[in-house]
Protein backbone atom coordinates (compact mmCIF):
# COMPACT_ATOMS: atom_id res chain seq x y z
CA UNK A 1 0.00 0.00 0.00
CA UNK A 2 1.14 3.53 -0.73
CA UNK A 3 0.60 5.69 2.35
CA UNK A 4 0.86 9.45 2.56
CA UNK A 5 1.61 10.54 6.12
CA UNK A 6 0.75 14.13 7.06
CA UNK A 7 2.79 15.30 10.02
CA UNK A 8 1.27 17.10 12.98
CA UNK A 9 3.23 20.30 12.46
CA UNK A 10 4.09 20.30 16.18
CA UNK A 11 7.55 20.06 17.73
CA UNK A 12 8.69 18.38 20.95
CA UNK A 13 7.70 14.72 21.19
CA UNK A 14 5.64 14.69 17.97
CA UNK A 15 8.51 14.24 15.46
CA UNK A 16 9.65 11.20 17.48
CA UNK A 17 6.17 9.68 17.29
CA UNK A 18 6.01 10.42 13.58
CA UNK A 19 9.40 8.86 12.82
CA UNK A 20 8.38 5.73 14.75
CA UNK A 21 5.12 5.46 12.80
CA UNK A 22 6.87 5.90 9.44
CA UNK A 23 9.42 3.24 10.44
CA UNK A 24 6.57 0.88 11.39
CA UNK A 25 4.94 1.18 7.96
CA UNK A 26 8.30 0.50 6.34
CA UNK A 27 8.86 -2.54 8.58
CA UNK A 28 5.51 -3.86 7.35
CA UNK A 29 6.64 -3.40 3.72
CA UNK A 30 4.44 -0.45 2.84
CA UNK A 31 5.56 2.53 0.80
CA UNK A 32 5.18 5.73 2.82
CA UNK A 33 5.98 9.38 2.30
CA UNK A 34 5.72 12.10 4.93
CA UNK A 35 4.68 15.67 4.16
CA UNK A 36 4.02 18.83 6.16
CA UNK A 37 0.36 19.72 6.89
CA UNK A 38 0.46 22.74 4.55
CA UNK A 39 -0.91 23.19 1.06
CA UNK A 40 2.14 24.11 -1.00
CA UNK A 41 3.41 23.52 -4.52
CA UNK A 42 5.81 20.94 -3.11
CA UNK A 43 3.05 18.94 -1.39
CA UNK A 44 0.87 19.12 -4.52
CA UNK A 45 3.72 17.70 -6.58
CA UNK A 46 4.32 14.89 -4.10
CA UNK A 47 0.66 13.94 -3.99
CA UNK A 48 0.38 13.82 -7.78
CA UNK A 49 3.63 11.89 -8.13
CA UNK A 50 3.00 9.48 -5.25
CA UNK A 51 -0.73 8.91 -5.85
CA UNK A 52 -1.38 7.41 -2.39
CA UNK A 53 -3.90 4.70 -1.58
CA UNK A 54 -4.35 5.89 1.98
CA UNK A 55 -3.63 9.15 3.80
CA UNK A 56 -2.95 9.24 7.54
CA UNK A 57 -2.99 12.61 9.27
CA UNK A 58 -1.29 12.77 12.67
CA UNK A 59 -3.16 14.96 15.21
CA UNK A 60 -4.76 16.97 12.38
CA UNK A 61 -5.16 20.36 14.05
CA UNK A 62 -2.76 22.10 11.66
CA UNK A 63 -3.70 20.31 8.44
CA UNK A 64 -4.93 22.66 5.70
CA UNK A 65 -8.46 21.97 4.48
CA UNK A 66 -7.29 22.74 0.97
CA UNK A 67 -4.83 19.87 1.23
CA UNK A 68 -7.55 17.45 2.33
CA UNK A 69 -9.83 18.58 -0.50
CA UNK A 70 -7.10 17.85 -3.05
CA UNK A 71 -6.53 14.39 -1.59
CA UNK A 72 -10.25 13.62 -1.61
CA UNK A 73 -10.47 14.75 -5.22
CA UNK A 74 -7.68 12.32 -6.07
CA UNK A 75 -9.68 9.48 -4.52
CA UNK A 76 -7.48 8.60 -1.54
CA UNK A 77 -9.07 7.33 1.68
CA UNK A 78 -8.41 9.75 4.54
CA UNK A 79 -7.64 8.81 8.14
CA UNK A 80 -6.72 10.89 11.20
CA UNK A 81 -5.03 9.71 14.40
CA UNK A 82 -6.28 11.95 17.22
CA UNK A 83 -3.61 11.89 19.92
CA UNK A 84 -4.82 14.74 22.15
CA UNK A 85 -8.19 13.30 23.16
CA UNK A 86 -10.04 14.11 25.28
CA UNK A 87 -7.96 17.06 26.45
CA UNK A 88 -8.39 18.99 23.19
CA UNK A 89 -11.58 17.35 22.02
CA UNK A 90 -13.06 20.77 21.19
CA UNK A 91 -10.60 20.81 18.28
CA UNK A 92 -10.83 17.11 17.51
CA UNK A 93 -14.59 17.11 17.06
CA UNK A 94 -14.27 19.63 14.22
CA UNK A 95 -12.26 17.08 12.21
CA UNK A 96 -14.52 14.04 12.37
CA UNK A 97 -16.61 14.78 9.26
CA UNK A 98 -13.50 15.50 7.18
CA UNK A 99 -12.08 11.98 7.37
CA UNK A 100 -13.14 8.48 6.35
CA UNK A 101 -11.41 6.81 9.31
CA UNK A 102 -11.00 8.27 12.78
CA UNK A 103 -8.57 6.79 15.29
CA UNK A 104 -8.48 8.13 18.84
CA UNK A 105 -6.12 7.23 21.66
CA UNK A 106 -8.77 7.57 24.38
CA UNK A 107 -11.61 5.20 25.17
CA UNK A 108 -13.80 7.99 26.58
CA UNK A 109 -13.44 10.01 23.38
CA UNK A 110 -14.06 6.88 21.29
CA UNK A 111 -17.35 6.17 23.09
CA UNK A 112 -18.43 9.80 22.66
CA UNK A 113 -17.64 9.81 18.93
CA UNK A 114 -19.48 6.52 18.41
CA UNK A 115 -22.62 8.04 19.93
CA UNK A 116 -22.40 11.36 18.11
CA UNK A 117 -21.22 10.06 14.72
CA UNK A 118 -22.75 6.56 14.41
CA UNK A 119 -22.21 6.38 10.65
CA UNK A 120 -18.45 7.11 10.82
CA UNK A 121 -15.59 4.60 11.03
CA UNK A 122 -14.41 5.32 14.59
CA UNK A 123 -11.67 3.23 16.21
CA UNK A 124 -9.85 3.22 19.54
CA UNK A 125 -6.12 3.14 18.74
CA UNK A 126 -3.64 3.96 21.52
CA UNK A 127 -0.16 5.10 20.69
CA UNK A 128 2.55 2.50 21.23
CA UNK A 129 6.21 2.64 22.12
CA UNK A 130 9.37 2.41 20.05
CA UNK A 131 11.88 -0.12 21.47
CA UNK A 132 14.68 1.60 19.58
CA UNK A 133 14.06 4.69 21.76
CA UNK A 134 13.00 3.06 25.03
CA UNK A 135 14.92 0.03 26.29
CA UNK A 136 16.48 -1.12 29.58
CA UNK A 137 19.63 0.52 30.84
CA UNK A 138 22.54 -1.59 32.02
CA UNK A 139 21.90 -2.03 35.75
CA UNK A 140 25.53 -3.01 36.28
CA UNK A 141 26.52 0.51 35.28
CA UNK A 142 23.72 2.55 36.87
CA UNK A 143 22.34 1.78 40.33
CA UNK A 144 19.15 3.53 41.42
CA UNK A 145 19.90 7.06 42.62
CA UNK A 146 16.34 7.86 43.73
CA UNK A 147 13.46 5.94 45.21
CA UNK A 148 10.87 7.52 42.90
CA UNK A 149 10.65 9.58 39.75
CA UNK A 150 7.92 11.37 37.83
CA UNK A 151 8.46 12.64 34.30
CA UNK A 152 5.97 15.06 32.77
CA UNK A 153 4.11 18.31 33.26
CA UNK A 154 3.14 19.37 36.82
CA UNK A 155 -0.62 19.01 36.58
CA UNK A 156 -2.46 19.77 39.86
CA UNK A 157 -3.05 16.09 40.70
CA UNK A 158 0.65 15.35 40.19
CA UNK A 159 1.67 18.24 42.44
CA UNK A 160 -0.75 17.00 45.11
CA UNK A 161 0.57 13.45 44.81
CA UNK A 162 4.20 14.55 45.26
CA UNK A 163 3.27 16.67 48.28
CA UNK A 164 1.41 13.71 49.77
CA UNK A 165 4.40 11.40 49.26
CA UNK A 166 6.76 13.96 50.80
CA UNK A 167 4.45 14.29 53.81
CA UNK A 168 3.86 10.58 54.30
CA UNK A 169 7.27 9.07 53.50
CA UNK A 170 10.98 9.80 53.68
CA UNK A 171 11.69 8.69 50.11
CA UNK A 172 13.75 10.61 47.56
CA UNK A 173 12.07 11.82 44.38
CA UNK A 174 13.33 12.91 40.96
CA UNK A 175 10.97 15.24 39.04
CA UNK A 176 11.61 15.95 35.37
CA UNK A 177 9.72 18.36 33.14
CA UNK A 178 9.05 22.07 32.68
CA UNK A 179 7.70 24.23 35.54
CA UNK A 180 8.23 21.84 38.46
CA UNK A 181 10.43 24.39 40.28
CA UNK A 182 7.50 26.78 40.31
CA UNK A 183 5.77 24.46 42.78
CA UNK A 184 8.74 22.96 44.63
CA UNK A 185 11.31 25.71 45.10
CA UNK A 186 12.40 24.92 48.66
CA UNK A 187 15.80 23.25 49.00
CA UNK A 188 15.60 19.66 50.21
CA UNK A 189 17.91 16.68 49.87
CA UNK A 190 14.91 14.48 49.15
CA UNK A 191 13.88 16.21 45.94
CA UNK A 192 15.78 16.64 42.67
CA UNK A 193 14.21 18.66 39.86
CA UNK A 194 15.22 18.69 36.19
CA UNK A 195 13.14 21.64 35.10
CA UNK A 196 12.84 21.19 31.31
CA UNK A 197 11.36 19.07 28.55
CA UNK A 198 13.61 16.17 27.57
CA UNK A 199 13.80 13.97 24.52
CA UNK A 200 13.17 10.20 24.74
CA UNK A 201 16.81 9.18 25.16
CA UNK A 202 17.15 11.35 28.25
CA UNK A 203 13.75 10.30 29.61
CA UNK A 204 14.78 6.66 29.31
CA UNK A 205 17.87 7.33 31.42
CA UNK A 206 15.82 9.23 34.01
CA UNK A 207 13.53 6.23 34.38
CA UNK A 208 16.56 4.06 35.12
CA UNK A 209 17.73 6.35 37.94
CA UNK A 210 14.80 5.37 40.17
CA UNK A 211 13.39 2.24 41.76
CA UNK A 212 9.79 3.22 41.00
CA UNK A 213 8.41 5.34 38.15
CA UNK A 214 5.20 7.14 39.08
CA UNK A 215 2.58 7.53 36.35
CA UNK A 216 -0.36 9.75 37.36
CA UNK A 217 -2.39 10.92 34.38
CA UNK A 218 -3.39 14.32 33.10
CA UNK A 219 -6.78 15.33 34.54
CA UNK A 220 -9.57 15.60 31.98
CA UNK A 221 -10.87 18.77 33.70
CA UNK A 222 -7.56 20.66 33.90
CA UNK A 223 -8.37 24.35 33.34
CA UNK A 224 -6.02 24.69 30.36
CA UNK A 225 -7.64 21.83 28.47
CA UNK A 226 -10.01 22.43 25.57
CA UNK A 227 -12.62 19.95 26.73
CA UNK A 228 -15.77 22.01 27.19
CA UNK A 229 -17.86 18.83 26.86
CA UNK A 230 -16.21 17.39 29.97
CA UNK A 231 -15.37 14.06 28.31
CA UNK A 232 -13.61 11.96 30.93
CA UNK A 233 -10.33 10.33 29.92
CA UNK A 234 -10.63 6.57 30.29
CA UNK A 235 -7.35 5.31 28.83
CA UNK A 236 -3.79 4.89 29.98
CA UNK A 237 -1.30 7.40 28.59
CA UNK A 238 1.54 6.74 26.19
CA UNK A 239 4.03 7.06 29.05
CA UNK A 240 2.70 3.71 30.28
CA UNK A 241 4.07 1.96 27.21
CA UNK A 242 7.39 3.84 27.26
CA UNK A 243 8.06 2.93 30.90
CA UNK A 244 7.29 -0.71 30.14
CA UNK A 245 9.54 -0.64 27.06
CA UNK A 246 12.33 0.79 29.22
CA UNK A 247 12.04 -2.22 31.52
CA UNK A 248 11.15 -0.15 34.57
CA UNK A 249 8.70 -0.76 37.42
CA UNK A 250 5.79 1.67 37.49
CA UNK A 251 2.94 2.58 39.78
CA UNK A 252 0.14 3.85 37.56
CA UNK A 253 -3.07 5.69 38.25
CA UNK A 254 -5.72 3.13 37.39
CA UNK A 255 -7.65 3.63 34.16
CA UNK A 256 -10.56 1.71 32.69
CA UNK A 257 -8.59 0.11 29.86
CA UNK A 258 -5.38 -0.73 31.77
CA UNK A 259 -6.36 -4.39 32.09
CA UNK A 260 -6.97 -4.55 28.32
CA UNK A 261 -3.28 -3.87 27.76
CA UNK A 262 -1.44 -5.23 30.82
CA UNK A 263 -1.99 -7.85 33.49
CA UNK A 264 -2.23 -5.95 36.79
CA UNK A 265 -1.29 -9.09 38.75
CA UNK A 266 2.13 -9.48 37.16
CA UNK A 267 3.01 -6.64 34.74
CA UNK A 268 1.93 -3.20 36.02
CA UNK A 269 0.66 -2.18 39.46
CA UNK A 270 -2.23 0.34 39.60
CA UNK A 271 -3.33 2.57 42.47
CA UNK A 272 -6.76 4.08 43.07
CA UNK A 273 -5.92 7.06 45.26
CA UNK A 274 -2.96 8.81 46.91
CA UNK A 275 -3.10 6.70 50.08
CA UNK A 276 -3.01 3.47 48.09
CA UNK A 277 -0.11 4.86 46.06
CA UNK A 278 1.87 5.52 49.27
CA UNK A 279 1.00 2.05 50.55
CA UNK A 280 2.29 0.48 47.33
CA UNK A 281 5.45 2.60 47.40
CA UNK A 282 6.21 1.28 50.88
CA UNK A 283 5.46 -2.25 49.69
CA UNK A 284 7.71 -2.21 46.63
CA UNK A 285 10.46 0.35 47.20
CA UNK A 286 12.74 -2.11 49.01
CA UNK A 287 11.47 -5.25 47.29
CA UNK A 288 13.76 -5.48 44.29
CA UNK A 289 12.75 -9.06 43.50
CA UNK A 290 9.08 -8.13 43.09
CA UNK A 291 9.91 -5.00 41.08
CA UNK A 292 12.06 -7.06 38.73
CA UNK A 293 9.22 -9.58 38.28
CA UNK A 294 6.75 -6.88 37.23
CA UNK A 295 9.07 -4.83 35.06
CA UNK A 296 10.42 -7.81 33.13
CA UNK A 297 6.91 -9.08 32.46
CA UNK A 298 5.74 -5.62 31.40
CA UNK A 299 8.57 -5.30 28.90
CA UNK A 300 7.84 -8.74 27.47
CA UNK A 301 4.18 -7.76 27.00
CA UNK A 302 5.20 -4.45 25.41
CA UNK A 303 7.44 -6.16 22.87
CA UNK A 304 4.75 -8.74 22.14
CA UNK A 305 1.76 -6.43 21.79
CA UNK A 306 2.35 -2.69 22.16
CA UNK A 307 4.96 -1.35 19.77
CA UNK A 308 4.18 1.09 16.98
CA UNK A 309 4.45 -1.82 14.55
CA UNK A 310 1.57 -3.50 16.39
CA UNK A 311 -0.45 -0.28 16.23
CA UNK A 312 0.09 0.18 12.50
CA UNK A 313 -0.86 -3.47 11.92
CA UNK A 314 -4.13 -2.86 13.76
CA UNK A 315 -4.77 0.38 11.87
CA UNK A 316 -4.26 -1.37 8.53
CA UNK A 317 -6.54 -4.22 9.59
CA UNK A 318 -9.28 -1.78 10.55
CA UNK A 319 -9.19 0.07 7.23
CA UNK A 320 -8.95 -3.15 5.21
CA UNK A 321 -12.13 -4.46 6.86
CA UNK A 322 -13.98 -1.45 5.44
Amino acid sequence: MKVLFISSGFTGIYPFFEDSIVAAFITLNHSIHKIAPKYTNETIEWIERFNPDFVLTFVGYKTDDQLLQLLKKNGAALGVWLTEDPYYIDQSILLIEKYDYIFTIDLGAYEFYKRKFPAKNIHHLPLGSDPSLYYPSNSLIQDSLYDLCLVGYPYPNRIDLINHILDQTSHTILLAGPNWKKYFNKKTDRLMILNQWMEPGVVRKIFSYSKIVLNPHRPFNFNKNQNSLGIESRSINNRTFDIAASGEFQLIENKLDLSQHFDTSQEIVPYGDFNECVHLIKQFVDDEQSRNFYRQNAREKLLKSHTFVHRVELLLKQISEN
